[in-house]
């Protein structure tokens, strides 16, 4: 059997006292960083400030350890750049209601275009040769008329994850009800109305 004396003791709490003192040290040093580059041209990265030789010196100051974290997942980045989501619609309803919240509660990030202003209708009509809204395009695919079921499985076949991350409380088909349609010229015959589908 060992039996440890309070020498030993004393000496064990000396020592953790010590470490303790050195990482505090070691953490409040290394929150301040110099970089500069010395008179040889390298680039020097130090917790010492530099000397008056030095070149573009810098002091980067770290407060805490941190991950950077982005709400949007890799995969949903990956997807946006590869297909890119849009939904045709203004504001017909429930089916455009359903179909903007299909894409809200799912997270999945997307541009609108408002088929109420002839810019939106000639986009809407070079797609789909037609007026039906709404319409989802999801990079060359394209869906007309809302269906949950059609919809979602063209989100996965994009890579998009059930829960994409984006929650925006948006409501594009609701705000283009407000927004008065820019009135055409007298001699010009306006543009067709887009319709829902059925």
């Amino acid at each position: 059997m060992i039996i440890f004396s309070s020498s030993f003791f004393s000496l064990l709490s000396r020592v953790a006292l010590a470490a303790a003192v050195l990482a505090l040290a070691f953490s409040a040093s290394a929150q301040t960083l110099y970089r500069y580059v010395d008179a040889d041209g390298r680039v020097v990265y130090t917790d010492k400030p530099p000397p008056p030789s030095a070149k573009e010196s810098q002091i980067k100051r770290a407060n805490a350890n941190f991950i950077e974290t982005d709400k949007i997942s890799a995969s949903t980045r990956h997807a946006m750049g590869r297909f890119p989501v849009t939904l045709y619609a203004f504001s017909c309803g429930t089916l455009c209601e359903d179909a903007e919240a299909l894409l809200q509660k799912r997270g999945i990030p997307y541009t609108f275009v408002n088929t109420q202003d002839e810019e939106g209708i000639e986009k809407l009509k070079k797609l789909t040769g037609g007026l039906q809204v709404p319409v989802l395009q999801v990079g060359t695919e394209f869906v007309k008329g809302f269906s949950d079921t059609g919809w979602q499985q063209l989100l996965d076949q994009g890579g998009y994850a059930k829960d994409a991350g984006v929650k925006t409380a948006v409501k594009h088909t609701a705000a283009s009800a407000q927004t008065p349609s820019s009135t055409p010229e007298p001699e010009s015959e306006p543009p067709p109305e887009p319709v829902p589908a059925p």
